[in-house]
């Protein structure tokens, strides 16, 4: 009994913590080729996963949601061996597998960064729920790209477990995750 009442108390309060959780979507995998320009591993689609779709010119929206993931990671010590982080691009235009290589080890040493096609951009964009846009900013200027600043936990059933801002202070986002995996394991 104090069991079952500590595991439901485990669930409202991610809940409370994470807000209301979409159910997955069906198709809702990760799609393109990793910085190391193999395509995704199926180990990717398993297990404990923070995913974050993005892009590398990104000016402080990302930089600031991947180092928070970062920072939550090493916060949470030993249990992030549970949790792979993934950043995913929404410019793969610009954002090549060596342009990712180059880019998410300035982040964390575990972090995997994808390329998408076109094709696979669009078909994740919709199985995540996920928007994204380019914006020309003027003649002569890089374009910019207006994108979900959202990061996703992901249970190893593939479900959607948390969303987190990627604003949110490393800290409390290791403690938002913590509270999810103590509350599933």
């Amino acid at each position: 009994m104090a069991t079952t009442r500590r595991a439901l108390l485990g669930a409202l309060a991610a809940t409370l913590f994470l807000g209301a959780v979409a159910p997955a979507v069906a198709g809702q995998r990760l799609l393109g080729t990793s910085q190391t320009g193999e395509p995704v591993a199926e180990t990717l689609q398993t297990g404990w996963r923070l995913v974050y779709f993005g892009y590398t010119f990104c000016p402080d929206v990302c930089p600031l949601g991947l180092q928070t993931m970062s920072e939550a990671l090493d916060a949470l010590g030993p249990v992030a061996d549970r949790v792979t982080p993934i950043f995913v691009t929404v410019d793969p235009e610009r954002d090549t597998p060596q342009v990712m290589a180059n880019y998410v080890t300035f982040f964390h040493p575990r972090l995997v960064g994808l390329s998408p096609s076109q094709d696979e951009l669009k078909q994740m964009a919709a199985a995540w729920r996920v928007k994204y846009a380019r914006v020309e900013v003027g003649e002569g200027r890089p374009y910019l790209m207006d994108h979900t600043a959202t990061i996703f936990l992901v249970d190893p059933n593939g479900e959607i477990a948390g969303r987190l801002s990627h604003n949110l202070p490393a800290d409390r986002m290791a403690e938002k995750i913590r509270t999810v995996l103590e509350s599933r394991s």
